[in-house]
């Protein structure tokens, strides 16, 4: 009989051991494949501003504008992006009633160290009603641009900026019949930061950006007016939330409309496109990748 009890349990505690022993054993994991992500993507966004404001001097006559753009980009790896696209925006100059800027170029990126150098062409569609100004036909311009930025910390980033339409300041057009007089050259160069502030209250990043900028060009068209310097300086703070920037920001400029052949005239007026002055601005920008 104890024998008999014996081989019973002895059954029995084989058999409890098995879920035991099998849930010891080692299991085969799979394989998990990891997609790999596309070196593809677009950045696009829009923007609302109170006074377009370029360089210190205002391309809407200091009124709203409407602005929008889209990128297409390719990583070819961690150091090097293409990119081409196009900018937009709505203008009140009497120049044109719109600026459209395609633009290609290229990224890198090493360490904290970045360089963008590309080209971009400044197009007024339309060009200008040379009923007003007959002497000048066009308007549009191209510029090669070269940006590097170096990020110190997560507080600190500086950047700068040269800009140069090698010696082609507006394609050198003028209304038939015309020859252009002049040397036509035009560059710009400006420094720049981001001090972006240590705390996110609800989420939203700040920072200050302050900017300084030097631009010279030749002010003739038909005559040579000889050379003009202006002088920009703004300094605005950004609130950043997901997608949506809000950027306040206030302009100021040593150029003058009682300097002949400068930016701050109007055409068609006697309005002063200079000054200084307080812009906001909203806008919304993305990329599909950050929809996925």
């Amino acid at each position: 009989m104890k024998k008999v009890l014996l081989s019973v349990v002895a059954a029995l505690a084989v058999t409890a051991a098995v879920p035991a022993f099998a849930a010891d054993m080692p299991v085969k994991a799979k394989k998990v494949v990891v997609a790999t992500p596309s070196p593809w993507d677009i950045a696009f966004g829009t923007a609302f501003t109170t006074d377009y404001v370029l360089r210190g001097v205002s391309q809407s006559d200091h009124k709203p504008a409407v602005q929008g753009y889209f990128e297409v980009r390719y990583n070819i790896n961690d150091m090097w992006q293409l990119y081409a696209g196009v900018w937009g925006s709505s203008l009140w100059t009497g120049l044109a009633n719109a600026e459209i800027d395609p633009n290609a170029g290229v990224r890198l990126t090493l360490g904290n160290f970045g360089l963008d150098v590309g080209y971009v062409y400044y197009g007024y569609p339309g060009g200008v009603n040379t009923t007003v100004v007959p002497q000048l036909a066009n308007g549009s311009y191209g510029e090669m641009y070269v940006k590097p930025t170096y990020k110190f910390n997560d507080i600190l980033t500086v950047g700068g900026i040269f800009e140069t339409g090698f010696n082609n300041f507006n394609n050198k057009v003028v209304a038939t019949p015309g020859t252009w007089v002049g040397d036509a050259r035009h560059y710009f160069y400006a420094g720049n930061a981001v001090i972006t502030l240590p705390w996110q209250p609800a989420g939203v990043t700040i920072s200050i950006n302050p900017e300084v900028g030097y631009e010279y060009y030749s002010s003739g068209v038909t005559v040579n007016q000889g050379s003009v310097s202006d002088t920009y300086w703004d300094v605005g703070v950004d609130f950043v939330y997901k997608a949506a920037t809000l950027d306040l920001r206030y302009w100021g400029t040593n150029a003058k409309p009682s300097v002949a052949g400068n930016q701050c005239g109007a055409i068609g007026g006697p309005r002063n496109l200079c000054g200084d002055r307080f812009v906001a601005t909203l806008k919304f920008d993305t990329t599909f990748s950050a929809l996925k």
